[in-house]
């Protein structure tokens, strides 16, 4: 029973890892917010115990006939002016990257990738251990032809979301991978392409698909559909990402 393996979160319900995320990024602004207010405090407060010249004393001092005072004066104003510089725009970076981060989409956990299991709307999320699983599996079985989400012999019809949805029938879906590898057929579904394509229908002529499982079908085809939804912008370009 290959649907044991899924783990289900209620439609419509934030999952507990979604709220926690969510706080997560709450938390993150306000500490952003916090440097920021810091690092202009700091640029624009003087240092308590910092003397200054007034305009005419400053206009009068010349830099060899100046008493040592004044100029240990202008070093400690000097000095307690680049300081200030230094924390500011130390603390406005800072800020800016922690707002950015707080601000741009978060990925999403692995547990909250939902993955369509079939055209009814049931979903299902991978583990660590299924993920690792399923890599190794599409990495010994499959990507010779499909390193990456390519496709080596039709570089028209890769392992993209828009090219599975566009099958006959659709193998945008768990269901629909596991069944095209079981028996392929060509992309408009109307012939058999067992002969030329890795498939269970035709294991005596891929050693490899011999030792195959429907559950190992099932970890590949989630792992697909897995990098659609994580990395769409890199799966499906193939080679030239990997």
């Amino acid at each position: 029973n290959t649907a044991s393996c899924f783990c289900f979160w209620p439609t419509g319900f934030a999952s507990p890892d979604c709220i926690e995320m969510a706080g997560r990024k709450v938390a993150c602004g306000v500490a952003a917010a916090c440097v920021v207010g810091l690092g202009l405090r700091a640029g624009f407060v003087a240092p308590s115990g910092a003397s200054s010249l007034s305009s005419r004393g400053a206009a009068e001092v010349q830099l060899r006939g100046a008493p040592l005072s004044g100029v240990e004066s202008l070093e400690q104003e000097a000095t307690s002016a680049w300081s200030s510089a230094v924390r500011f725009f130390g603390g406005a970076v800072l800020g800016a990257v922690l707002i950015a981060s707080a601000a741009g989409p978060a990925r999403a956990d692995l547990e909250d990738t939902l993955i369509p299991v079939d055209g009814k709307g049931k979903t299902a999320t991978l583990t660590k251990e299924q993920l690792v699983r399923a890599k190794r599996l599409f990495n010994n079985a499959c990507a010779i032809c499909h390193v990456g989400g390519g496709n080596r012999t039709n570089q028209n019809v890769g392992l993209g979301m828009e090219e599975l949805q566009g099958g006959l029938p659709t193998r945008a879906t768990v269901e629909g991978i596991v069944n095209f590898l079981n028996a392929p057929v060509t992309y408009d579904g109307l012939k058999d392409v067992s002969e030329t394509h890795p498939s269970i229908k035709s294991a005596d002529l891929f050693p490899k698909m011999r030792s195959m499982k429907q559950q190992d079908l099932v970890d590949i085809s989630m792992y697909i559909l897995y990098q659609n939804f994580t990395i769409p912008e890199k799966w499906g370009g193939g080679k030239q990402y990997y």
